[in-house]
């Protein structure tokens, strides 16, 4: 459900032209600090002259995570005074060549546009939401229920943004009444197309519609072990259709699956001993592979070039370890640390030296 996710945001782009112009913007504003290490430094310096704080300004709608282009926009967000600072000193600054002067200038323009503010503000709105919902998806307790009622809880929170805008939109709007953004004075630039709210806001539900939502039979099946979805006055056999194939799906006792809906209908404030193993296989339906991409970073963790003698069995067993281990605070080695030293299993142990090789006497040296 993650990639989907991404694959309806990038779809989403696709179809809003003058996103890419955003999009475009904010590359060149993370090529210029990742490529040059003087610039990283001006910026500091300027961002101490205006009193901002500067975080990592990475990329935006590419092939990373949704959080990770809302990082960028928070980023952008936050430092908005240290960057338009640093733009207009560089523009002027005779170290440099001209033509770098004046990109430095074409950058402080399109910063202090009304255009570019309201389309940051839009996008951080979007995002915020987008980047919720995608760490959420990668949750381990995350359940394919769990998953379509978030999934339908974003969809409305964007659709609401038509109508009522976003908290950063207002205050982009509100900076475009005053005419100034913090520090940074702003004007309309008529050579900018900003992004039009609505038509990228119904982009993105519809892409989501299409990618995420579910259809299926097993959606519905698993909908009946919810109760808030149940009518008001449920027969006694309400559900058996659906609990009978969900049974048959995960290879369970369907007399004891049904008799366990009848005791949940009739007292709906306890889950029934006979129901629990159908709300158990439930909970096993993986909506995502975050926690398979987990496990690969923690082998490149384990397995480095440091420790790239280490066997697989030994790799299974430490990262066995580290997912299902309880934390270090709560572990206790003194038990396994006296264990060890009890069976002498130490660096002065004779048993362990190594003892040096003696020279074998060859017929040659006897003779001699």
């Amino acid at each position: 459900m993650n990639h989907r996710l991404e694959l309806a945001v990038s779809d989403a782009v696709d179809k809003v032209v003058s996103v890419n112009h955003f999009k475009a913007f904010m590359e060149k504003i993370h090529n210029l600090y990742s490529q040059s290490s003087k610039n990283s430094r001006e910026l500091l310096e300027a961002a101490q002259e205006v009193g901002s704080h500067v975080q990592q300004i990475g990329r935006i709608l590419n092939t990373r995570w949704v959080a990770s282009s809302f990082r960028t926009v928070k980023a952008v967000w936050k430092s908005y005074g240290a960057l338009n600072k640093h733009f207009e000193n560089a523009s002027v600054d005779q170290t440099r060549s001209a033509k770098e002067r004046q990109t430095y200038k074409g950058l402080a323009h399109r910063l202090q546009s009304t255009e570019f503010l309201s389309d940051l503000g839009l996008m951080y709105d979007a995002l915020f939401e987008l980047s919720n919902l995608s760490q959420q998806l990668q949750a381990q307790s995350i359940t394919l229920l769990k998953a379509e009622q978030l999934l339908k809880h974003t969809i409305r929170v964007l659709r609401s943004f038509k109508d009522s805008p976003g908290e950063k939109s207002v205050e982009a709007s509100e900076a475009k009444a005053s005419g100034h953004f913090g520090s940074v004075p702003l004007q309309p630039n008529p050579k900018l197309k900003s992004v039009v709210p609505n038509q990228f806001l119904q982009s993105l539900i519809s892409n989501l519609e299409k990618r995420l939502s579910f259809q299926g039979e097993i959606l519905r099946d698993l909908s009946i072990l919810d109760k808030t979805s149940w009518p008001s006055n449920p027969s006694i056999r309400y559900g058996e259709t659906e609990i009978k194939r969900l049974c048959k799906r995960f290879n369970l006792c369907e007399n004891q699956a049904v008799n366990g809906m009848r005791d949940f209908i009739e007292d709906q404030n306890k889950e029934p001993e006979n129901l629990k193993p159908l709300i158990i296989c439930k909970k096993t339906i993986p909506c995502s592979t975050a926690e398979c991409e987990r496990g690969f970073s923690l082998m490149n963790n384990v397995c480095t070039d440091k420790r790239s003698s280490l066997l697989l069995s030994n790799v299974s067993h430490l990262m066995m370890i580290n997912i299902n281990g309880p934390p270090v605070n709560l572990f206790e080695p003194r038990k396994y640390v006296t264990t060890w030293l009890r069976k002498h299993h130490s660096a002065t142990q004779t048993r362990r030296q190594v003892k040096p090789k003696q020279p074998e006497n060859k017929r040659f040296w006897n003779i001699l």
